[in-house]
């Protein structure tokens, strides 16, 4: 069965606005402006939320305004509120597993070390969709993880990622109309 959510990970405020921990908010802006959807706040969760009809079926688009590591919590009240379950609810976040441009969408599993999933696995359980957006790897083994995704998007990767977005909303959009396997067979197969 399609979501009926899709919320993205990120940390709120202008200093976080363009690193590789708000890609997953970069590409959910994306859809909602091909979408033709208004972001509002929701001061009961906190959130950003768009509501938005795909096929004749409610979808909703979720930003918690919360930092990274907290995320699951406004998530998991927006579900409650609205009652979805989070099997319904796919969420966008970045992924160092991936290269840039890249989409991987997938259920369950572990956190992966990743903040944000791991607050949503938290207040969700497990069994949410991933859409896991790539950023690259550390460029040096040295380099503290914190750093490397708290750092602005190299112009590169940027490019990389604005490149994918026709791509990316068009899986996502597959993903709200039918479902996580005519999703998959879009996005994951793609280079």
């Amino acid at each position: 069965m399609p979501p009926a959510v899709i919320a993205a990970l990120g940390n709120p405020g202008a200093d976080y606005a363009a690193t590789r921990h708000n890609a997953g908010w970069l590409v959910l802006d994306a859809l909602a402006e091909k979408l033709g959807a208004a972001w509002r706040a929701e001061s009961r969760y906190p959130a950003l939320v768009a509501k938005v009809d795909l096929a004749g079926k409610p979808v909703h688009l979720v930003k918690p305004l919360v930092f990274m590591n907290e995320t699951g919590k406004p998530l998991a009240a927006f579900l409650r509120f609205h009652r979805i379950e989070p099997s319904s609810c796919a969420v966008l976040h970045d992924d160092i597993a991936f290269e840039p441009g890249t989409l991987r969408l997938t259920v369950g599993g572990s956190d992966g070390g990743h903040n944000g999933v791991r607050s949503c696995i938290e207040h969700l359980g497990a069994d949410f969709i991933r859409a896991r957006v790539g950023i690259g790897p550390k460029r040096h083994p040295q380099q503290d993880l914190a750093d490397h995704v708290l750092g602005r998007l190299p112009p590169e990767d940027l490019a990389a990622l604005e490149r994918a977005y026709p791509d990316f909303t068009q899986g996502l959009q597959t993903l709200l109309s039918q479902g996580l396997p005519a999703a998959q067979n879009l996005t994951n197969t793609r280079r």
